[in-house]
């Protein structure tokens, strides 16, 4: 089966990274890493898609917002003028020290575990690839110690994978309850995008059991650089994941339509019934089934991962 959408959203976004990457060239100092996230960086954008990004930089540097990152967002506004929501994890300074310390503490903000996580599962460099890839090494050595040996998984990135999953399905029930964000379109995010990327950090970290520790990050590093989809594929096989790529084309598909995305934006809880909405939020049922028997035919019945995510 042919995946008409997945194949046009991959050409945009790759089209618009590109413009983007020549964009930020010279904008920003040496040292400052641009990092895309969301569906510019999965590939999966369209014409009304926000650019989700924030910067990484050392810890030699002025604590508040210097000129140039105001300058950057107007550019890079220009380019894709929908924006993320205000008040988030975007647009935003993220110092490299200050992700691998205190991580799980009390100053381990939603914010700082978003931009982390986003990072490692589906960040993409807009400058200073060099400085990107090198983060992100640095962040998984301080996730998988020497002591993660052969069979063993890296427990502590697997649970902080599942609180930041958890952490988005809270996230959700705030911003559409006590914030009266949008609805629909949030709900059918969660059913599809976020869980498909959850799910994809779960098999990547199902993967690793084998090995030494830097095996380990070397297999992770080689998993990350992939899309969500791509990643699932690496792992389980292209034709294993045929459902996972049939569901996924048509929620994008339906995305890509102006008048079927607005529609999504205006609808709130009360309107369950809605057509629009049903026929994603039941195909998002059949997804989640698919993503479930895909977990127990790629991990036997004595894969450490089964026992993980249960106790």
């Amino acid at each position: 089966m042919t995946h008409a959408a997945i194949a046009k959203a991959r050409t945009y976004s790759d089209r618009k990274l590109g413009e983007l990457k020549v964009l930020v060239e010279g904008a920003v100092p040496r040292d400052a890493v641009v990092v895309a996230c969301g569906s510019f960086a999965r590939r999966e954008a369209c014409a009304a898609s926000d650019l989700d990004y924030f910067i990484i930089r050392g810890e030699d540097d002025d604590a508040a917002d210097p000129a140039w990152a105001a300058t950057l967002h107007a550019v890079l506004k220009g380019a894709v003028p929908v924006e993320a929501a205000r008040g988030g994890p975007f647009a935003a300074i993220e110092h490299l020290p200050d992700m691998v310390r205190n991580m799980g503490g009390q100053d381990d903000t939603n914010q700082r575990l978003t931009r982390r996580m986003l990072f490692l599962l589906e960040g993409e460099p807009l400058s200073e690839a060099a400085g990107f890839h090198a983060a992100r090494r640095i962040l998984l050595e301080r996730y998988i110690a020497p002591r993660v040996g052969d069979g063993m998984l890296p427990l502590f990135l697997l649970n902080d994978l599942i609180r930041y999953y958890r952490t988005i399905a809270v996230d959700y029930e705030f911003k559409t309850g006590e914030a009266d964000k949008p609805w629909g379109l949030r709900n059918l995010k969660l059913v599809f995008s976020r869980k498909l990327l959850y799910a994809s950090g779960l098999f990547a970290l199902g993967a690793t059991r084998e090995g030494a520790a830097a095996d380990k990050v070397a297999r992770l590093q080689a998993l990350l650089g992939l899309t969500p989809l791509d990643r699932m594929a690496a792992i389980c096989g292209a034709a294993a994941v045929g459902p996972i790529y049939d569901a996924y084309d048509h929620f994008l598909a339906r995305l890509a339509k102006p008048g079927v995305r607005r529609h999504l934006e205006r609808l709130t809880r009360r309107d369950r019934d809605d057509p629009v909405f049903r026929d994603l939020k039941d195909a998002g049922y059949g997804f989640t089934r698919d993503l479930a028997a895909l977990f127990e035919t790629t991990f036997d019945h004595d894969h450490p991962i089964r026992r993980a995510i249960l106790f």
